[in-house]
């Protein structure tokens, strides 16, 4: 059974530069995962520079047209993105659509030449990708909900937790320990909360459990992590010293273990 495309609408006040953009673009980078469409508050023309734009950067322009929101009136859409200030108070309970975004961007109609309107396609291509890095059909969607999410983050010890494990991929029990200088008992007690929460998963090796990010976690919260550790560099240096200091102590002792060993078999 083919899963329906999703639709998103593009909206501005004169569906003229901003919207148009948006529906070029989207459609030109989601190909066949999205109906896409544009439309104005109040239509008008669609400004020279749009084609220009799009012709310089290999994009389609078919299809094209200047709409009114009324045209749409029957139209379900999954998200409907709103790109200025006036679009959005005047479709801030927009009740054909399932998701409500505003990208505030300038008009670019209003400055001369085609450099107003490249910027605004480049910050368009940096949003879109992000839109369907997260939100593109097949994207993983979890049960949590984002205030369950940030309340884990909001604690010192469970954020410390996940910001090694994001650094070092898997770690167990009594390497965050070492790392966190906390009692074994409380690391667990965060780590089966955070199991049970489905942003771990862990497995066993030897006598160990390790904890590693969930495989399944929402490309979205992945982000955050990713984003918190890369913004934040210095978060946990001294866990990550401690730990370092750990495995070190940890491959010499393993070394004298087999030297012991091997002796004692020439015995």
């Amino acid at each position: 059974m083919m899963t329906p495309l999703l639709s998103i609408l593009f909206l501005c006040t004169g569906n003229s530069a901003r919207s148009q953009l948006a529906e070029a673009i989207f459609r030109n980078m989601a190909g066949n995962d999205f109906r896409v469409f544009s439309a104005g508050t109040q239509p008008q023309g669609i400004d020279d520079r749009v084609f220009q734009t799009l012709k310089k950067r290999g994009i389609a322009t078919d299809g094209l047209k200047s709409e009114s929101l009324e045209d749409l009136d029957e139209q379900q859409f999954d998200y409907v993105i709103t790109l200025c200030d006036n679009a959005k108070n005047e479709c801030a309970h927009y009740p054909q659509s399932d998701a409500l975004l505003h990208w505030d961007l300038a008009d670019p109609r209003q400055q001369d030449g085609l450099t107003p309107f490249d910027n605004t396609a480049d910050i368009l291509e940096g949003q879109i990708k992000l839109f369907l890095q997260l939100n593109t059909p097949g994207v993983i969607k979890s049960d949590s909900n984002p205030d369950e999410f940030f309340k884990l983050l909001s604690d010192n010890t469970r954020l410390r937790i996940l910001m090694l494990i994001e650094d070092e991929h898997e770690l167990c029990v009594n390497d965050l320990v070492v790392a966190l200088q906390e009692s074994q008992s409380k690391i667990s007690r965060h780590l089966a909360q955070m199991r049970t929460l489905k942003i771990l998963s862990s497995h066993r090796r030897a006598q160990n459990i390790f904890y590693r990010l969930n495989p399944e976690l929402p490309p979205w919260m992945e982000l955050v992590l990713a984003v918190t550790r890369t913004g934040q560099p210095d978060f946990i240096n001294q866990e990550k010293i401690r730990l370092k200091a750990h495995a070190s102590n940890n491959s010499l002792n393993n070394i004298s273990n087999n030297t012991a060993s091997a002796n004692a078999g020439k015995i």
